[in-house]
Parts: structure tokens; C-alpha cells; sequence
């Protein structure tokens, strides 16, 4: 039997059946209160915090990373192994079909693709057991903010995060640490 074909179906499915979660206390018990003091200390300083995501369903992560590899042209529509409990069809027989569908589920999941990010959402996310945190960071000028051990660091805004070197050591100091490549993307690990 065949399944229902890639595109915006799943994802209005994926938000009633594998929902993504947007709450920092629904990450994972020992990263939790690393998240909370670098977004504390990140707002004492005059900075907007803006989570996007924090614990994810493994389905989501999975309709995620073969929706953006479809897209890209990085796998065959045919290419993506079946998952429990998702019936979907990637492939719709033409190849310019299969990528409209795709694109679809990239653009209502919100999902990054190059320049912002130049890798698949994984597979194996570290968002599944709730150790990372996607989540928009945002000020103007110049803000002061305490790394974790008190020490008040000056912090130039930059629209680009992952250039942010500065504001990847605060993080780092709490134990939050940024995925370079991912605009959005913070970590226990940096991955």
C-alpha cells in the first residue's frame, strides 16, 4: 500500500503526531539548568531570546533530515528507509514532483538550508533526547553579558551567530556550546 506523498500534509501530521517542543524544561535534566543561566545571563545583558526548539520526536527528526536531503538533491526520493509509524511516500514518480513536496515540508517546518546551514537536520539529532537547543538570539550595538564565573564580557551584535566567537565562549562557559554551521543550533557537545 502506498503511502501519502511528501509535501504539507506532513507536516500539519508531524505537529499533531510528533511535536516538537519549544520549552526549556523539556530538555534533558543536567542540560537544562546549563540552558537556563546562559539565557539568564543573556537577558540580564539586554539580549531577546527567541527558542525555537528544544526536545524533538524521532519521526520529526526524520521527515526533518529526508525532506532537506530530497530538496538539496543530495539522496533519490527513493533513497530514504521506511520509519514505523510514517507513511510516507517520498517519491511521486517525477523527480521535480518529489522535490516540490519536499520543499513544502521545508518551508512549513521552518527548516534551515544553505547559507544558513549546509547539513541535513540529523537523524539522530542531539534535540531527540533534549540536549540541544535551536534558539534566535538578537540585540543592538554592544550588550554586557557574565559568563558563568561572574567575569562581564562586552559582546558586539552580529546577525550571523556562528561568527559570534565571543558569544560562543559565554555559552561555552555554561556548558552550552554552539554548532557552527547551524545558525540556530546550541549543544552540551557543539554538534
Amino acid at each position: 500500500m502506498a503511502g501519502t506523498k511528501s509535501g504539507k500534509y506532513w507536516v500539519t501530521w508531524a505537529n499533531t503526531h510528533a511535536k516538537n517542543s519549544s520549552k526549556v524544561d523539556d530538555l534533558e535534566f543536567t542540560f537544562k539548568p546549563k540552558v537556563k543561566a546562559f539565557i539568564k545571563a543573556l537577558e540580564d545583558g539586554g539580549a531577546n531570546i527567541t527558542i525555537k526548539a528544544t526536545n524533538r520526536h524521532k519521526k520529526r527528526a526524520y521527515l526533518f533530515h529526508w525532506c532537506w536531503k530530497i530538496y538539496l538533491g543530495k539522496c533519490k526520493p527513493s533513497a530514504p528507509p521506511k520509519l514505523i509509524g510514517v507513511d510516507i511516500q517520498w517519491d511521486h514518480g517525477d523527480l521535480g514532483k518529489s522535490k516540490a513536496g519536499a520543499k513544502e515540508m521545508i518551508d512549513g517546518f521552518g527548516l534551515a538550508i544553505p547559507p544558513n546551514s549546509v547539513y541535513p537536520p540529523s537523524i539522530t539529532s542531539k534535540h531527540i533526547g533534549g540536549m540541544a537547543i535551536d534558539m534566535d538570539i538578537t540585540w543592538k550595538g554592544t550588550i554586557k553579558v557574565k559568563k558563568k564565573d561572574g567575569t562581564e564580557v562586552s559582546v558586539e551584535f552580529k546577525s550571523d551567530t556562528s561568527k559570534n566567537t565571543v558569544l560562543h565562549a559565554i555559552g561555552a562557559s555554561y556548558g552550552v556550546k554552539k554548532l557552527i554551521n547551524d545558525k540556530p543550533h546550541w549543544s552540551f557537545d557543539g554538534k
